[in-house]
């Protein structure tokens, strides 16, 4: 056979071969033109069946295309009926949550016919869902909590042996969702969600994965920015980022705030519970090893470790509306965290760069005082309120260190027991040398006198307490410590001489040691107002150890 006959046969085939491929392409055109119909039926008749009614699918176009294996919807919309709800609720077959949706587009690619007609997988590349608008709506009924629920593959498992998408994403979503079952519930909106799936897969063994979150190898969520009110609180909550993802197993929030919809003066005239008012704002907050199995599976939130760098939390009170007239007993960080109704661990909390304050207004003067702590870092291990893992170990502790007005170190370690029911706690720590003359940033305002001079050399303290009471050791290292008692603040600017003599001369010890030499220590023993906050108690308790070391007379010291 000459190159001529040769080449003539392998055209042939060619031809053949490119007139068998148009064919079945012209073929597969022709079946999804047929298909169309019928499967824009059976969706929407699906969609009814299984939802007994509930809800109806429409949308403007579809697109089937069996040569790529592509699906393609335009302008989607899925409602509900409330008139089935009814129905539902009545025969206690109502679910806790309805649902409404649009959507631009919903394209699925990749599907493989072969997988479903000849191996019963479903078996899809790719799933892109674009702006999504949804509204998720709560209605809590009872008579679900004694059903079991669904496990995913035994949906399928009749007709399928597996589905298998190997991405998904949904971006630029908006959801809003309200509770029902919750009085006075105001909608909570989320906007320019982006969301990531990948390698989905549901068949009679990735239930039980445990490298798997909700079916799939990795979950990714980004909202770029949120904020709302909370209900039944004169606050606002909302950050700038959120980034979750399962197989990083972490969470990181950029710029978190919670921040007062109402003055302070407002805020304390509908105040009945004795609290200040807080203005928090942090710069970072990250989360690392979350126990994603645990998330999924129980609810319980157990994490590795959390990083808070650098914000600011203010806390205030006007005390000429705000009555210490509420029991606080029970009331301690460590008792707080056993109140909350989600379980959670976090084995280490560790803070950077946080400065704290606290401002009071006073009853008797009308004047603002305020303390700092500046730049606060430090260490929280075993936060914790599971009552399993704290069987093996019942304390949580509180390393920290700040700077009092950016000035001396204040140490303190905090030890908690988180299942006393008394509330036992301890704490030690001290500060470093500083001037007094900071203090009158609070001293002068609530109380009228004023830290003439005066130099702290060292504090130390360790110390004990309870619900019922605080007890410990304070020792108080200072030198030429002189008071300022001043006149009231409406007969104008000065001090009272005689009374700064007298105190200064015989009821306040100008250093310790004093000038016979005399050390003084004190044995803090101090009964707690039960109407007083726990970090009142706190320093109230030291407030004693700086009378006993300094002899001061309590009566210069009314209600601070």
């Amino acid at each position: 056979m000459n190159t001529t006959t040769k080449s003539k046969k392998w055209k042939i085939w060619i031809a053949i071969l490119i007139a068998f491929t148009l064919l079945i392409t012209a073929a597969l055109y022709f079946i999804s033109y047929k298909l169309e119909p019928m499967l824009d039926k059976k969706l929407k008749e699906g969609i009814a069946k299984a939802s007994n009614g509930l809800y109806s699918l429409t949308y403007s176009d579809l697109n089937l295309d069996l040569t790529q294996g592509n699906i393609r919807l335009e302008n989607l919309n899925l409602q509900n009926d409330s008139t089935v709800y009814l129905q539902l609720d009545k025969a206690e077959k109502a679910p806790n949550a309805l649902f409404e949706a649009t959507a631009q587009q919903l394209s699925i690619n990749g599907v493989s016919l072969w997988g479903i007609l000849i191996n019963k997988r479903i078996e899809i590349s790719d799933i892109g869902l674009d702006s999504l608008k949804g509204k998720v709506v709560l209605n809590e009924r009872s008579y679900n909590n004694k059903k079991e629920s669904k496990d995913p593959y035994s949906i399928i498992k009749e007709s399928f042996k597996s589905l298998e998408i190997q991405k998904f994403r949904a971006e630029r979503m908006q959801i809003v969702m309200q509770d029902h079952s919750k009085q006075g519930n105001k909608p909570k909106i989320v906007k320019g969600i982006d969301l990531a799936m990948e390698n989905f897969l549901i068949d009679e063994n990735s239930g039980n994965d445990s490298t798997r979150f909700l079916y799939s190898k990795d979950l990714s969520i980004h909202i770029p920015e949120f904020k709302t009110t909370l209900d039944g609180a004169p606050y606002s909550l909302g950050f700038k980022e959120l980034k979750f993802s399962a197989k990083d197993k972490d969470t990181r929030i950029s710029k978190l705030e919670l921040l007062p919809t109402i003055d302070l003066e407002s805020f304390a005239k509908r105040d009945k519970l004795n609290k200040p008012r807080m203005e928090l704002s942090l710069d970072s907050v990250w989360l690392t090893g979350i126990d994603i199995q645990k998330l999924w599976k129980e609810k319980r939130l157990l994490a590795d470790s959390a990083h808070i760098s650098k914000g600011q939390f203010d806390l205030a009170k006007d005390k000429r509306y705000q009555l210490e007239n509420v029991s606080k007993i029970g009331q301690s960080p460590a008792q707080q965290l056993m109140k909350v109704n989600q379980t959670f661990s976090i084995k280490t909390v560790k803070v950077n760069g946080i400065d704290l304050s606290y401002a009071q207004i006073s009853d008797k003067y009308a004047r603002q005082g305020k303390i700092d702590f500046k730049n606060i870092r430090g260490t929280l291990k075993n936060v914790t309120n599971d009552k399993a893992l704290l069987r093996r170990n019942k304390d949580m502790t509180a390393d920290l260190v700040g700077n009092v007005y950016g000035k001396g170190t204040l140490s303190a370690f905090f030890t908690f027991d988180m299942l006393s029911k008394a509330g036992d706690f301890s704490y030690k720590g001290g500060l470093t040398a500083m001037t007094v003359s900071p203090y009158n940033r609070i001293l002068e305002p609530l109380l009228n006198i004023r830290l003439a001079e005066g130099n702290i050399e060292k504090i130390t303290f360790d110390m004990h307490g309870n619900d019922a009471k605080n007890w410990g050791k304070f020792t108080f290292d200072y030198n030429r410590l002189k008071v300022d008692v001043l006149k009231d603040p409406e007969k104008g600017p000065g001090k009272k001489g005689i009374l700064s003599f007298i105190a200064n001369r015989f009821f306040i010890n100008d250093s310790n040691p004093d000038a016979n030499g005399k050390y003084h220590v004190a044995q803090v023993e101090y009964n707690r107002v039960p109407e007083h906050p726990f970090f009142k108690v706190i320093w109230k308790s030291l407030l004693q150890g700086i009378i006993e070391c300094t002899g001061t007379d309590p009566k210069y010291l009314p209600g601070i």
